[in-house]
């Protein structure tokens, strides 16, 4: 039995999206084409593959077990195709980057320009996602690297870390005239107010937020962590710049409404920090391409950081650091 993986990767598409309509937009050819290839592959298998009713279409039990062998296999395709057209110097002209919300906010805008002037033949993708996503675009080769936080990703057999970024500092920010800017709050009097985030908290960071959560008095006043989850990180400091909201992000996630005075740092601690990395799927190598956009990356986090100690020398920092320095006062008394 020969099976062509274009049939395959027709199947696929119809799983993921569950209609024929759907998936056969998502792969760029007519509904019709799509009903003779589903048609022509399960002739080849001899087994219906899909159960067909009006909303569209699922996997029968052999469907399933059949796709997901299927899958492996026409990735290791991809990859032997890809690893072929980095031979032949064929690959210079795509490159696809996944970015989480935060490094999507502070790290995208400065590479991307820079990235674009100088190599202008070479067409990119960017997806912006939570690191679950991202994970699984990085192991089905549909992205080339990801960026963002390492600890969600760790442990994952099938992806490696190439370069871990330098961290840049963490603070709670809340509005300029919160009820808790001028007195000396900690981790669970910030945690009676709603919390905004931007997707998950990484694992590191929740453990510290339930810890704190846990510890407080009141437990009544205790909120959901997050209490608010936002799209986008404009969308999170708008929110807590117009209500008594907390959220977690360094100076230069939020340097707009912070110079202005929309949004002050009330709250640092030493585990508030990035653990940002570059990761790609393991044992794939990466095209000329990539390695250039490393570079390019490796240098907007360089920006970033300079950006943001000139932040903490303008006093932009300063509300935060005396809360730290009296907290590690109290506790020493």
């Amino acid at each position: 039995m020969s099976i062509d993986l274009r049939l395959i990767r027709h199947a696929a598409a119809l799983a993921d999206h569950g209609s024929f309509s759907h998936a056969a937009d998502a792969l760029g050819i007519a509904q019709p084409t799509l009903s003779r290839s589903i048609k022509e592959l399960e002739t080849s298998v001899g087994v219906p593959l899909f159960t067909r009713h009006r909303r569209g279409a699922e996997p029968t039990d052999f469907g399933y077990l059949f796709l997901q062998r299927a899958a492996s296999v026409s990735a290791r395709v991809v990859d032997l195709e890809r690893e072929v057209a980095l031979a032949r110097g064929l690959h210079k002209g795509g490159l696809a980057i996944g970015f989480g919300p935060y490094p999507a906010e502070l790290l995208a805008p400065k590479v991307l320009p820079r990235f674009a002037a100088a190599y202008p033949a070479v067409r990119i993708r960017i997806q912006v996602d939570t690191l679950e996503a991202l994970g699984r675009a990085l192991r089905l080769g549909t992205l080339d690297l990801v960026v963002g936080e390492m600890s969600v990703l760790d442990g994952d057999n099938l992806l490696e870390s190439i370069e871990a970024l330098s961290p840049l500092k963490g603070y709670v920010f809340v509005r300029s005239g919160h009820p808790l800017v001028g007195s000396n709050p900690s981790l669970s009097d910030v945690l009676r107010y709603p919390l905004v985030q931007v997707g998950r908290f990484p694992p590191r960071a929740l453990t510290q937020l339930l810890d704190a959560q846990a510890s407080s008095i009141r437990a009544r006043s205790v909120k959901r962590i997050p209490a608010i989850e936002c799209p986008t990180v404009t969308l999170a400091t708008e929110v807590v710049a117009e209500s008594d909201a907390v959220m977690l992000a360094s100076l230069g996630a939020v340097k707009g409404p912070l110079t202005s005075g929309r949004v002050v740092p009330l709250l640092r601690e030493p585990w508030m920090v990035t653990n940002w990395a570059l990761m790609k799927l393991r044992r794939r190598s990466i095209s000329p391409s990539a390695s250039a956009f490393v570079a390019g990356l490796r240098a907007a986090q360089a920006q970033c950081a300079a950006d943001e100690e000139s932040l903490e020398k303008k006093g932009n920092a300063r509300p935060a650091q005396r809360s730290v320095a009296r907290n590690a006062a109290s506790r020493g008394r």
